[in-house]
């Protein structure tokens, strides 16, 4: 409070203005409003006093700043009131001031928070919409505007939304009535909008939409928001990646992923007497149009084809294509082989008979056609993919121009390489392959000098099974590569393992074989740099072997893998020499190898033969003479060995050594050196591999 005498106008206040504005009574004393008054509110504060003290007026209220002793700004209400003398003339002007400043700060804060979320709301790309529960808007962004095409005069401020034509055509309509009454947030899935015939403009869109209820300080729903996404433009590109995920970019047909799924779907719906038939369809010569013509009209000649044979073909059928000039057909409802025989027909002799004319040329074609008919129980779409294109080609064997059904109960080997392919692809994720690791003794030494890690399948039903049973089979189907990579990986591991557990000096060198698919493989030599360094081992503990056939594939393109693989530190091992056409001074000229390793066929056809006793000690010898040394595989006998130390092999290798060893069995045998203890029964217990 505060007093001021209307004449000489000196001030005089209570305790408490006096400590809200940081003075004591002295200090305070003689003070005038300028004082304590922020100089942008003085002026009004003057003209209201003078106002007052006039009579002009009997009191005033006004929100003000004041400035404390210590220069810092509070707001206070101040109330003024003039209290006249006896005679009725202006005596005293008395002042009441209240400390409003946690209040005026607190507006002023709600004041930029509203202000900050008008604009996060303005500025939203959601359309936002508050409302309240009976419908009546009280809040839109310009996005909501922009969502449906509102102009100016059609906002829906004040509005029911419950009587909003597009917005009921959205279906929205229900789920905010739900979120209403169980006064739950719901979400929406997305809905397409399509647009009402009301005169604005508009385009079917997507949208996704979240309602929350907006609960009073006493619990209650007293406002609803509405958030709703466009989510068309999400759609389209979604759309878009997903037909480019299973649709060829040059004809627009299915891929092969999209015609799997469609196989497996009529293979669920198909009847007990209906049969679903696949067709794997091949132009003839196609190649000659690319050579000859250019590849830009082999693709539209392939553009083409396509369109025909959808064109040709029931509007049910699925026609796909899976790469290159290869197309494959899916036709259900098939009730017999005749069936399916005719529909090829038909494609052969009429639907793709006339020419295509393409940037002026005029192109006939021919297709070959393999057929396979889903008409055994169970049968996998795998196997009737792998069916129609092993019946390709023999339709291709025959001609141009013909097809060919697979027969199901006659060709009992297909059927059965089938189903071991099938099984060959699940034995890797099922955990059925295994190593056994065969050692290589040394004859200068008399130590193991080497484990070749040898690969064996252990099939749920056949038990197991060699590599001869199942590496042709692997390689065909580039199968071998993964496995390959399998058996280098855990190879490689286990010889890691040895390096860690046995002090010995030196270590058993790991060989590991190389199938011409794994040495062809663009990415070789980066994969067996990687694996050395995932698992640790010492380029120097691994040997790689290729055979004979493998290096004489692609002369050039060996020489370059080769000296790569040299290069990050490995041994390079020729394995099976003896087997192929090819001479060991041709070998040696053109790769640079560390090892040669004798088949074990010509060891047992000229060790023992003494009208060719010269022939492996020559061999041995060349050998040495350009730096290789020799491993003699399959060696069987006592004979054999004594007979290949004379003459100076260093390694042997094969059952009258040691059989192949499980990881265990080798493990002891790295540890312990007890290699009598894995040679076959028939040697004997008591002969000793140390030959003096």
């Amino acid at each position: 409070m505060m007093i001021k005498n209307a004449e000489d106008l000196p001030w005089k206040s209570n305790s408490a203005l006096r400590r809200m504005l940081g003075y004591d009574e002295e200090e305070f004393y003689g003070t005038t409003g300028s004082n304590f008054t922020l100089p942008e509110d003085e002026v009004q504060d003057a003209d209201l006093y003078r106002e007052l003290v006039r009579g002009e007026r009997q009191s005033f209220q006004l929100e003000k700043r004041y400035v404390r002793k210590d220069g810092s700004v509070m707001w206070g209400r101040l109330s003024a009131f003039l209290v006249e003398g006896s005679e009725g003339e202006p005596a005293i002007a008395l002042g009441v001031v209240e400390d409003i400043d946690e209040r005026r700060r607190a507006e002023e804060d709600l004041r930029i928070s509203e202000r900050r979320f008008r604009t996060v709301i303005e500025q939203s790309p959601l359309s936002i919409h508050v409302f309240k529960p009976e419908g009546r808007s009280v809040v839109v962004n310009s996005s909501w505007n922009e969502l449906w095409n509102l102009e100016g005069g059609e906002e829906p401020e004040g509005r029911d939304i419950f009587k909003d034509e597009q917005l009921r055509a959205t279906g929205l309509v229900e789920y905010i009535e739900r979120s209403i009454k169980e006064g739950i947030a719901v979400a929406t899935p997305p809905l397409l909008y399509d647009p009402p015939k009301t005169g604005r403009k508009g385009r079917k869109k997507w949208i996704k939409a979240s309602i929350y209820p907006v609960r009073d300080e006493e619990g209650r729903v007293s406002e609803m928001t509405l958030v709703i996404e466009d989510m068309t433009e999400r759609k389209v590109l979604e759309d878009e990646l997903r037909h480019r995920a299973f649709h060829d970019p040059l004809t627009g047909l299915p891929n092969r992923a999209l015609f799997l799924d469609c196989l497996e779907r009529a293979l669920g719906r198909a009847q007990r007497h209906d049969s679903v038939a696949v067709m794997f369809l091949d132009l003839d010569n196609f190649k000659v149009v690319n050579d000859s013509l250019r590849h830009e009209v082999g693709d539209q000649l392939l553009a083409a084809v396509s369109q025909r044979l959808k064109g040709c073909l029931r509007s049910d059928a699925v026609v796909a294509r899976l790469g290159g000039d290869e197309f494959i057909v899916l036709v259900e409802g098939i009730s017999s082989a005749r069936d399916a025989e005719e529909v090829a027909e038909r494609i052969i002799t009429q639907d793709l008979r006339a020419p295509f004319a393409i940037e002026g040329h005029l192109i006939f074609v021919t297709v070959s056609i393999g057929i396979a008919l889903s008409d055994v129980a169970g049968r996998e779409s795998g196997d009737l993919l792998r069916a129609a294109d092993i019946a390709l080609h023999r339709a291709k064997d025959k001609g141009k121009a013909h097809y060919e059904v697979f027969d199901w109960s006659k060709d009992a080997y297909a059927l059965e390489r089938l189903e071991l392919e099938n099984d060959l692809r699940k034995a890797i994720e099922r955990d059925e392959l295994r190593i056994r690791y065969q050692p290589v003794f040394s004859l200068m030494s008399n130590y193991v000098a080497g484990m070749e890690a040898l690969l064996r399948w252990e099939h749920p039903e056949r038990g197991t099974m060699s590599p001869t049973e199942f590496i042709p089979l692997a390689e065909e189907t580039g199968l071998i590569v993964p496995m390959g990579r399998w058996v280098l990986e855990n190879a490689c591991r286990q010889a890691r393992e040895w390096q860690e557990q046995c002090q010995s000096d030196p270590l058993p060198i790991m060989g590991v074989n190389l199938s011409l698919r794994q040495f062809q493989n663009p990415g070789l030599v980066g994969e067996v740099a990687r694996i050395l360094r995932d698992t640790g081992l010492d380029p120097e503990n691994l040997a790689l072997e290729i055979t004979e056939s493998v290096a004489m594939h692609d002369e050039d393109s060996t020489v370059a893998t080769l000296e790569e693989l040299k290069s990050l530190g490995v041994w390079l091992v020729i394995d099976d020499f003896g087997t192929g056409h090819s001479s060991l001074s041709y070998l040696t000229s053109r790769f640079k190898m560390d090892h040669l390793k004798i088949d074990g066929s010509f060891i047992r056809e000229f060790v023992e033969d003494p009208d060719n006793s010269a022939i492996i000690p020559g061999l041995i010898d060349f050998a040495h003479a350009v730096g290789l040394r020799v491993i003699a595989e399959g060696v069987e006998t006592a004979d054999q060995l004594r007979r290949l130390k004379e003459m100076g092999c260093e390694f042997v290798q094969g059952y009258y050594i040691a059989k192949p060893l499980t990881p265990c069995a080798a493990s002891e045998l790295v540890m312990t050196g007890a290699l009598s203890d894995c040679r076959p029964e028939q040697r004997g217990g008591g002969e000793n591999l140390c030959i003096g």
